[in-house]
């Protein structure tokens, strides 16, 4: 058994998770929450307990982009400054650039795994990705790392790169 925080701002998503995770009888859900700031309360105030079974795993599925202010990653960061080692599973659709540096910036290298809702549709599918990132292995979408890649290129070739942060905002006015 696997218990799960289910992190995802869609709530018919959010449910049909649950519902699909819970009926492959691995799974158990034992809070869902739709914004970066729940999860972190969550895990700060009561995931942090051990569940009744000692030994039994843990894990998140999160979504990158969420309600509230703090993105899926930036939540996880947080999460991960007092649980170093607690897997988690990015499931998004988002394509936008902030979210892969954020990711890149994030330095989250074991325990996780980030993939595309639309290659990872079933819960049956995205269970071995929660037991891979609970072992201590970890994944990435090819079309996640392609992107992520793309960005990291982007970024270091960027000119404003080369100029001092009052520099940039000079230039900025400027423009």
């Amino acid at each position: 058994m696997i218990y799960l925080l289910l992190v995802e701002d869609n709530s018919r998503l959010r449910q049909a998770l649950k519902a699909g995770l819970e009926a492959t009888g691995m799974v158990e859900v034992i809070s869902d929450c739709s914004r970066g700031e729940d999860a972190l309360d969550y895990c700060l105030n009561g995931f942090s307990v051990e569940p009744p079974d000692q030994g039994t795993p843990r894990a998140i599925l999160m979504d990158v982009q969420l309600a509230g202010e703090m993105n899926g990653i930036r939540a996880a960061v947080a999460i991960r400054r007092e649980f170093p080692r607690l897997p988690v599973v990015f499931y998004s659709i988002q394509d936008d650039d902030r979210y892969f540096r954020d990711f890149r910036q994030a330095g989250i290298l074991t325990h996780y795994a980030y993939v595309r809702k639309s290659n990872y549709l079933m819960p049956a599918m995205i269970l071995p990705l929660l037991k891979d990132a609970i072992s201590g292995r970890s994944f990435i979408d090819p079309e996640i790392e392609a992107r992520l890649q793309e960005v990291r290129h982007k970024d270091e070739h960027d000119p404003m790169a080369l100029l001092e942060p009052s520099e940039q905002a000079v230039a900025r006015l400027l423009a």
